[in-house]
This record gives C-alpha cells, sequence and structure tokens, in this order.
C-alpha cells in the first residue's frame, strides 16, 4: 500500500512539473532601437528629436526647394536627417523652436502615421513600427522637413576591422588628411574583389571609382558626404561620389550620399549589379540619383531618392574611347523606390539614347512624395534607340505639382516622344531618330495637386536633311489612371496626342490602385510588442 501511495505521489509530482513547463507563457517582447553619434560639425540644429526619453541625433543636410536651375550660386536650406534601427515599435516626438499648426504630415501617406500636434509645447508625436524611409513636414512646409531612415534592427553587429580583406570605415569623419585609402584628389580606386563596409556614424568625405572591374561591394549604414567639394556646372567642377565604368557584379547597399556636387550614382556600361536600400539626397546642378547608361541587367530596389534632377534616369550613351560603338541597355528594374523630385523628372528614359538597343525597362511600385517641376513619368528618345518594353505599375504621385519655376511648360505627368533636341541629341555624336514601342503605363494613382494631368505621346518627322524620316511612338496602353476618385482616360482635355502615333490606349476598368507601403511586420507580430523600450549602442 505504501508502495503503491510512494508511485502514486511521484506520478503526480511528475505531472505538476510536466504541467509546469508547458503552460503558456508571456510572449510579449520589448522593443529595441540602436543609433550612433553625429560626427562634430554635422549636427542639425533645427529641431529635437526623442525616441522614447532619449534624444537621438540629427544629420544635417543641404536641401534645394528652388525649381529654378543654375550653374552655381545655389539658394538652399537645412534639413534635419535621422538614423536609426527598430525592432518593434517607436514613439517618436519632435520638438522645434517655433509655431507650429494641425497640417503637419509624414509621408508616405500609404504607412498611415498621423503626426499628433502639441501646440502650446510645439511638439510632433507619432509611433514608426516598421523600417522604412519617412519624411515629416512640418506644418507642411517643404522647407521644414525632417527624414527618417528606419532600419531593420541588426541581431548581430558586424565586425569586419578584424577581417583585413574588407576596407572598413569605422565611425567618424574619413578625409584624404586622415585615410590613407583616400588619394590626394579624394578618390578610393576599388580592384576586382574588393569589399567596403561604411560603419554606422562614419561619414566619408571622397568618391569611390571603379573601371573594368567586377566583384565589388559597398555596403553598411555610413555616409558618404559631398558638401565640401565644389560644384560649378559653368566650368565643370564636379565630384560624382559613385563613379563606375565597365563593371560587372557590383552590389550597393544601405549607406547614403548627402550632398553629391554632381550627380549621386554614375554607372556607365555596367552589367549584373545591384543597388539596394540606399538613401540619396542632391541639391545642387546636375544631382541626379541613380544614373544608368548604356546598363544591362540592373535592379535597383528599395532606395529613397530625393534629387534636385532627375531621380532615376536610364540612358545610351557610346563608348568615350570610340564613339562609333554605341550604348546598349537591357533589363533594368526600378522597384519598391520612394522619390522626391525637387527639379526636374522623376522616372526618365533620355534625352541621351545612343544606339539601337534600349530593351525591357521597369520601374514598379514607386511612390513620388513631390514631384514639383517637370514630368514624373518621362521616355524622351533623341537619338536612334529602338525604345521597346516599358513598364511603369502601382505609382502613387502624392503631390503632382509639376510645372513649377523655369519648367517651361514641360510639366506633364506623362510625357512620350520622339524628338530632335537641341540641348541633348548631339551631346555626345550625331545620330538619326528611333522610335518607341510596347509601353504599358498601368496603376497610377494621383493623391493631389493638378486634376487633370497633361498626358503627352508624340513621335516625329526627323526633317534635318541627312535624314528626313518619320519615326513613331506605338502601341502605348494607359490603364488605370486616377486622381482620388476620378478616373483619367481619353476623354481628358490634357490629352496630347501629337503626330506618328500608333495604337494609343488610355483606359480604366474602375480600380484605384498605386504603390504600397511595404512593412516590415505584421500586425500580429507586432502586437506581441509591450510598450518598453531599449535603446542599444549610443556612442557620445
Amino acid at each position: 500500500m505504501k508502495k503503491n501511495l510512494r508511485f502514486l505521489f511521484l506520478l503526480m509530482f511528475c505531472l505538476f512539473i510536466f504541467a509546469c513547463h508547458n503552460e503558456p507563457f508571456d510572449e510579449r517582447r520589448t522593443s529595441r532601437v540602436r543609433f550612433s553619434s553625429v560626427p562634430e560639425g554635422f549636427v542639425y540644429q533645427g529641431a529635437e528629436v526623442y525616441l522614447g526619453d532619449v534624444k537621438l541625433p540629427l544629420y544635417q543636410v543641404k536641401v534645394n526647394t528652388s525649381q529654378v536651375w543654375t550653374a552655381k550660386d545655389y539658394q538652399r536650406i537645412d534639413n534635419g536627417v535621422a538614423y536609426f534601427e527598430l525592432d518593434g515599435k517607436v514613439n517618436v516626438k519632435v520638438k522645434v523652436p517655433y509655431e507650429i499648426n494641425y497640417k503637419s504630415q509624414l509621408r508616405p501617406l500609404s504607412a498611415g502615421i498621423i503626426p499628433v500636434a502639441n501646440i502650446s509645447e510645439r511638439t510632433l508625436t507619432f509611433e514608426i513600427s516598421s523600417s522604412g524611409e519617412y519624411v515629416l513636414e512640418i506644418n507642411s512646409d517643404l522647407r521644414q522637413a525632417i527624414h527618417f531612415f528606419v532600419s531593420d534592427y541588426s541581431e548581430e553587429l558586424v565586425k569586419p576591422e578584424v577581417n583585413t580583406s574588407i576596407m572598413y570605415f569605422g565611425p567618424g569623419l574619413h578625409t584624404k588628411e586622415n585615410n590613407p585609402w583616400i588619394d590626394e584628389n579624394n578618390q578610393i580606386r576599388l580592384m576586382s574583389g574588393s569589399t567596403v563596409y561604411l560603419d554606422d556614424g562614419a561619414v566619408i568625405r571622397a568618391k569611390f571609382y571603379a573601371s573594368n572591374a567586377e566583384n565589388i561591394k559597398i555596403y553598411g549604414r555610413g555616409i558618404i558626404d559631398g558638401s565640401s567639394f565644389e560644384r560649378d556646372a559653368s566650368n565643370g567642377k564636379a565630384t560624382i561620389p559613385i563613379d563606375f565604368n565597365h563593371c560587372r557584379n557590383v552590389t550597393l547597399a544601405d549607406f547614403s550620399i548627402l550632398d553629391p556636387a554632381g550627380w549621386a550614382i554614375n554607372f556607365y556600361f555596367m552589367k549584373n549589379c545591384k543597388i539596394e536600400d540606399l538613401k540619396i539626397i542632391t541639391s545642387r546642378s546636375n544631382g541626379d540619383g541613380i544614373s544608368l547608361q548604356s546598363c544591362q541587367e540592373i535592379i535597383v530596389d528599395g532606395c529613397f531618392v530625393r534629387t534636385w534632377d532627375d531621380s532615376l534616369v536610364v540612358k545610351n550613351y557610346p563608348r568615350w574611347e570610340n564613339r562609333t560603338i554605341q550604348g546598349e541597355t537591357r533589363n533594368i528594374i526600378f522597384k519598391d523606390c520612394t522619390l522626391w523630385t525637387d527639379l526636374a523628372q522623376s522616372m526618365e528614359i533620355g534625352y541621351e539614347t545612343v544606339g539601337k538597343v534600349m530593351d525591357n525597362i521597369v520601374f514598379e511600385n514607386i511612390t513620388v512624395l513631390h514631384a514639383l517641376h517637370k514630368p514624373v513619368i518621362s521616355i524622351h528618345n533623341g537619338n536612334n534607340a529602338e525604345i521597346e518594353r516599358v513598364r511603369f505599375e502601382n505609382i502613387t504621385v502624392e503631390d503632382a505639382s509639376m510645372g513649377l519655376g523655369d519648367s517651361h511648360g514641360n510639366d506633364e505627368l506623362i510625357d512620350i516622344r520622339v524628338l530632335y533636341s537641341e540641348n541633348w541629341s548631339s551631346q555626345h555624336t550625331i545620330t538619326s531618330l528611333g522610335s518607341i514601342k510596347d509601353v504599358l503605363v498601368k496603376n497610377v494613382h494621383i493623391l493631389s495637386g493638378i486634376k487633370n494631368p497633361k498626358i503627352r505621346v508624340t513621335g516625329a518627322f526627323d526633317n534635318r536633311e541627312t535624314y528626313l524620316s518619320k519615326h513613331y511612338v506605338s502601341d502605348i496602353n494607359i490603364f488605370n489612371l486616377t486622381y482620388r476618385n476620378q478616373i483619367i482616360d481619353e476623354s481628358n482635355a490634357n490629352l496630347l496626342r501629337g503626330n506618328y502615333v500608333k495604337n494609343l490606349l488610355v483606359s480604366h476598368d474602375g480600380s484605384i490602385l498605386g504603390a504600397s507601403f511595404i512593412f516590415s511586420k505584421t500586425e500580429a507580430e507586432l502586437s506581441l510588442y509591450n510598450d518598453q523600450l531599449n535603446i542599444y549602442g549610443f556612442e557620445e
């Protein structure tokens, strides 16, 4: 009997222990944030930002809200840039030294974040729960903006400094005076197999250059800063931060390019490359964002590009050493990007199109925060290319205010043309004109701005004595174009159909679609996080 009781007691004890180990437990998690200090001389003083109760340092960047081009003597202002990594959610408070109202906005609007204003305290508060690129426009004033670049939290910090095969740039300012990799011309020459890591908090004042190389990678969350370099278009002074030609298998990831003295990225005769999660802000002449000339098999994914010239650009150039060898462009994809175009065009193919082949160029899931000057979507064939298989799909234009400044009437939403340009068609070599065919513009939604935007589609007769020929734009399908809840179709009075156009269709099936914001976590995943916050990695 005692043995049976002892056995029963032991059995009940085991069942109790088993139950304790298998009872439901609290899965709620604590949010985590990581950020770094800002090097001396780069701190933005125009606002204070707090994550929870901790003050976040802001970088200072120049922006240009003018829509009048100038070669120099730029009218620029300071804006702030906030960088941090996030796992979960964080309450953000922005405090400014001036009066605020209830009109502030956080873009992109598809993220669904509404700032709450406290007028007496001059603060705006909101919650961020996803990685992404955001812009807070205080009082809805484009001159008073803070850019928030939020990355997914890194579980394991990379420490490439222990690996001698990696060119490592640690936190702090790097110049030719203190870094042996930067030569006297403020240039870093990369050879085949080079890997460059730009650590969080690193600021590099130099250009990265590569020619006839392969298997190159530049990554990390540092900044390439061009503010110390002269940009004067009247005498050709420029320093392009990423200047690569005739290279293969190049990856650019995560870092920022702020205030370049010219284009931000120049890819010329490049193949099999990826550009992902870059953050670009330009404010000086020819400040194009990502410019691809005679490139093939290029993917641009998840980038934020704010520019004082064309934001995303595809061109064909000849080879400089032998201009009878013309360019070829194939298989270019821009996807999941956010644009702000202060000057010029948001998504541009052309004008320089020297070379017959320009095939399969895609822009998809693109949000344009502001288009303030020239067209959002444009194909300008100024040379001999046969441009075909081009797709613009799922595009949201939050502010379609084209036509400001010196746009000179080139204020279309969509501009598709074959034309000889006095400025651009003879820049590199003289050619005949070409054609444009098989273009799909699908699911473009305008939230505000011009109610009945212009759409121009036209071919051309080349009346130069040497050529005297017709050049067609054909098979153009514009499908599901909307302004707020209004359909824009062939009845739009601002649909300008020119000569030498075949098979232009503007139609609608009743859908209102555009780009979507890509959230890093689902609502179910976010519900597991409590209201606590841990902050890591801050360095004074």
